[in-house]
């Protein structure tokens, strides 16, 4: 066992069980982690977000070395997101609406209220070798990055920031959605 702190444990399983739940990631997708001074606590690779248990939280120190599971295979870029951002909390999900317009964009830029009020932009970045510093720059200023035909990173405070933020985005992106073929349905008849 890692000694996983019982506030941590519980935030990990309420917000891992949310993401699951609202579809934002498969069985066994998506990750969540939590900074602890210059270390953090992190899901291990391949957990399953919506069943959460102590035994599948890795505690990473800053030399990289862990403790208990082998943690998450985001755990470099969770790392270099903290070095980069004044960031509490990094969670990492698949909003399929999200991700879909992810292949038609470089910059997304939400069209409904909530969107862009909490969001403004979100940024999209290619996958490849220096995906991870490029997501950890773009979450300087952004609070959701979307890797093109993957997923979407968040930053906040705390997990449950990211949540919102993450929750916000696929909103949005449904919307965004819902309202291109709004606008491709022929009118009434007449």
């Amino acid at each position: 066992m890692t000694g996983v702190p019982e506030k941590v444990l519980a935030t990990m399983q309420e917000v891992g069980r949310d993401l699951y739940q609202l579809g934002l990631v498969s069985s066994h997708g998506g990750n969540l982690s939590i900074r602890e001074g210059a270390g953090m606590w992190i899901t291990g690779t391949g957990t399953m977000l919506g069943r959460l248990r102590e035994r599948h939280i890795a505690h990473v120190r800053p030399d990289g070395t862990y403790v208990g599971p082998p943690p998450s295979s985001d755990t470099v870029l969770h790392s270099t997101i903290y070095a980069m951002t004044g960031a509490g909390a990094v969670a990492h999900a698949h909003p399929r609406h999200a991700i879909a317009l992810s292949f038609g964009t470089d910059r997304f830029v939400p069209i409904d209220f909530e969107g862009q009020h909490f969001l403004k932009a979100v940024p999209v970045v290619e996958q490849g070798p220096n995906q991870a510093a490029q997501i950890a720059a773009a979450l300087q200023e952004a609070v959701a990055v979307l890797l093109r035909g993957h997923g979407a990173y968040a930053r906040g405070a705390n997990l449950w920031e990211t949540l919102h933020w993450l929750t916000a985005l696929e909103e949005s992106a449904q919307v965004a959605i819902l309202a291109g073929l709004a606008r491709e349905r022929p009118g009434p008849a007449g």
